[in-house]
């Protein structure tokens, strides 16, 4: 809310004004007055809190609230001030109110123009990720009230679940995520995510730690490749990577080509994904999959087929046009053929 600040004048100074702006209207026309300086009251808060904790461990949270406008505010508790819902907005027993924070330049209580204080607190993580929101309310000094919130996601470790989550980690490059109903955003630190994730590591290494069930785990390291996770919630299920993305059409043979082009263009890459790592997991292409225990392989969707390369151990490879599934060593290679 904006105020203007008025000038007041008396009897003598407006007869004055009066007589002054009657002379400029007659030598130079209407005369316009410069407008009166306006005082916005505005406010700012800002939230950082511990990013990652194990479950039922402390989340810290700093909050700074900021006078951004040029008028002074008064966060005063129980009518107006500052709060926060501890990342548990439907319980109110573990948020904090307080009086006032550090950054109280001239101790008198106000939110001087300029001012940055700061609040501390904590609450204590539950066994999900959490979300914490600061909520700040003020009054200005001529009763304009502002306020503002920030948010702060705490990632809370949650043990990775056949067919619910998997524990996921970049390990290097640009790795993006985008978990069911949302948008793909970028990988920074070990986390987890939900199962039907996409991941796109075409530009990066990703580690997935798949759950066995029983608190047990398994993982591996895969790169250069799009792809949708898959598992059903069971004991010790494999971890299906599906290969996503890719265009197809670029298959599309032309009667003009020569042998050797045509040749060249049924080998052409639609699509890949590298994996390397230890565990039960299988990738999927369009013809095969690839199913591992522990081994470095390639799966590449190509216009001529899926082909399954080996680069260390042993690789179980179904061919699904086939219905076969044949032992692919290292050094090797198998292409389930197109149509």
């Amino acid at each position: 809310m904006t105020k203007r600040r008025v000038r007041r004048l008396g009897l003598p100074a407006v007869l004055a004004a009066g007589l002054i702006a009657a002379a400029s209207v007659f030598a130079l026309g209407t005369a316009r007055s410069a407008p009166a300086r306006a005082f916005a009251a505005a406010i700012d808060v800002t939230q950082t809190c511990t990013a990652r904790v194990k479950p039922k461990t402390q989340v810290d949270i700093q909050a700074v609230v900021a006078n951004t406008g040029d008028v002074q505010l008064t966060i005063a508790p129980g009518l107006t001030g500052i709060s926060a819902d501890a990342g548990t907005p439907l319980d109110e027993s573990d948020d904090f109110s307080p009086a006032y924070a550090s950054g109280d330049v001239n101790n008198n209580q106000i939110l001087d123009p300029g001012e940055h204080w700061t609040y501390t607190g904590s609450y204590t993580a539950g066994t999900e990720d959490m979300t914490d929101i600061v909520d700040v309310d003020a009054l200005g000094t001529g009763g304009e009230d502002v306020s503002d919130l920030a948010n702060c996601d705490t990632d809370v470790i949650q043990t990775p679940e056949p067919g619910v989550i998997v524990g996921v980690q970049r390990v290097s490059g640009k790795v993006l995520v985008k978990q069911p109903g949302g948008k793909f955003v970028p990988l920074t630190g070990p986390t987890e995510i939900k199962i039907g994730s996409v991941v796109d590591t075409t530009h990066g290494t990703i580690k997935l730690i798949a759950g066995l069930g029983g608190g047990k785990t398994n993982s591996a390291n895969f790169n250069d490749g799009l792809f949708k996770i898959q598992q059903s919630r069971a004991r010790n299920a494999y971890m299906t990577l599906v290969l996503q993305g890719g265009n197809f059409a670029v298959c599309r043979g032309s009667r003009a080509l020569s042998a050797f082009s045509v040749n060249a263009k049924r080998k052409r890459q639609v699509r890949r994904l590298w994996g390397n790592g230890k565990g039960r997991f299988t990738t999927r292409g369009r013809y095969s999959s690839a199913t591992v225990r522990g081994t470095h392989w390639l799966v590449q969707d190509r216009c001529d087929g899926t082909l399954t390369r080996v680069l260390r151990g042993v690789v179980k490879v179904q061919d699904f046009r086939h219905h076969k599934t044949i032992s692919v060593r290292a050094g090797h290679v198998y292409l389930a053929k197109a149509p």
